[in-house]
């Protein structure tokens, strides 16, 4: 059953030259991400997949999303902003 009210989860994206992660637990339904200031950021689903090449270009104002999920693993995010100072928001529905 889908919770009432979804979870908010804020990771400070303090150094663009630095790949931060994101873990959602398995019970994650639904989830959208985008950062606070509307900036561009890179997105990847695999370690090492941003400095590989294999990550989404998500451009200023816009995020991502994903819904109907139903998982046995967590999910991982692997997430670079464009520019310093940046605060990345998760909204997660369980």
């Amino acid at each position: 059953m889908v919770k009432r009210y979804p979870e908010i989860i804020i990771v400070d994206l303090d150094l663009a030259s630095t790949i931060y992660t994101v873990t959602l637990p398995t019970d994650t339904k639904s989830y959208t991400i985008k950062t606070r200031g509307n900036t561009a950021f890179k997105l990847s689903y695999r370690s090492g997949g941003i400095e590989a090449g294999d990550y989404l270009s998500i451009p200023s104002g816009s995020g991502e999303s994903e819904d109907g999920l139903s998982r046995e693993d967590p999910i991982t995010i692997y997430v670079q902003g464009e520019v310093d100072g940046e605060t990345l928001e998760v909204k997660r529905w369980r």
